[in-house]
């Protein structure tokens, strides 16, 4: 199955003076303006006006508006942050301009939002996730076993949403984890968000899926960190399938022939960061692995207080 998943509609703009807001804070870069508008989109605020100290064109204008949103979706390793964001958001306008804060130029800028789910429904899948993951009792699991366990979970509580008429809800974790009824974007960030919650490194990739009748439609599926290298996981279409098709998949096994991600995931700086293994996973290894990390971890460790105390 093929699930649409919504584009992001922008619309930028430099528009005249005219107060956004009282007493804005004027942050000194824009990593910092991006933190604060991280914040309001974590807490689906609908307005977020953000100021940052400095001055630019009009064009320099349009693309600050751009650079901070991009930076306030950025995956970070938090669990309700990143593609988590990124993927609950259904668009934004940004409006900016420039003016004198005291004596100094300053930036500011004026972010209308629209997400798929709301603050309150959110509240719901944080209380959600902690009982899933009581549930799942993953603290003394392997690595493997808790991608296993989180990824049946979510295929044993999850169906594919055929009503067009709740394809919002569908795209979020509410839809899928609260209700029950999911497009691909919904499985996606509720794995994302699971996986995450439970140390498990993994990112969303939005693409093209290409059907067995070679039909081709948007649909987004994950990759998944197992011991410093990334697998492929589409968990919409193993719930579809009954099977297991497409959990834990390396690269070169037939998987990119179904799925063609989007341009920026095959750019250098996101493979280097995301490296795919090129061989099936062999669990009877793993135990191997983990203890090689807790030995490495130890030395870390041993190593810091050997320091410390000099």
């Amino acid at each position: 199955m093929i699930a649409a998943a919504a584009a992001i509609a922008v619309c930028f703009a430099a528009v005249p003076y005219n107060a956004y807001a009282q007493d804005l804070t004027y942050h000194e870069t824009e990593i910092e303006a991006s933190s604060e508008l991280k914040e309001s989109m974590k807490e689906r605020k609908g307005t977020a006006k953000i100021g940052i100290k400095g001055k630019t064109d009009q064009e320099g204008l349009q693309q600050i508006i751009g650079r901070v949103i991009g930076e306030a979706t950025e995956h970070t390793g938090e669990p309700d942050e990143g593609d988590y964001i990124l993927f609950q958001y259904a668009s934004y306008k940004g409006q900016a301009r420039t003016e004198i804060a005291g004596v100094s130029p300053v930036v500011e800028i004026e972010y209308d939002l629209s997400y798929y789910d709301d603050a309150e429904q959110e509240a719901e899948v944080d209380t959600k996730v902690t009982e899933i993951l009581k549930e799942l009792d993953l603290e003394n699991k392997t690595d493997y076993e808790k991608v296993s366990a989180i990824r049946d979970y979510i295929c044993d509580n999850v169906e594919y949403e055929t009503d067009s008429g709740r394809n919002d809800i569908a795209r979020t974790a509410y839809g899928a984890l609260i209700e029950g009824r999911a497009l691909c974007q919904g499985y996606s960030v509720s794995l994302y968000r699971l996986l995450l919650e439970a140390g498990i490194d993994n990112r969303i990739i939005f693409g093209e899926g290409i059907a067995p009748d070679g039909t081709t439609g948007s649909h987004t599926w994950n990759i998944v960190e197992l011991y410093g290298k990334y697998y492929y996981m589409d968990i919409t279409w193993d719930d579809a399938a009954r099977g297991r098709d497409y959990f834990l998949v390396p690269a070169g096994s037939g998987f990119e022939d179904e799925h063609k991600a989007g341009d920026q995931y095959k750019e250098e700086s996101f493979t280097e960061r995301y490296p795919m293994a090129d061989e099936v996973f062999d669990t009877k290894i793993e135990g191997l692995l983990s203890s090689l990390e807790g030995i490495a971890s130890s030395i870390t460790d041993s190593m810091k207080q050997l320091f410390k105390g000099k």
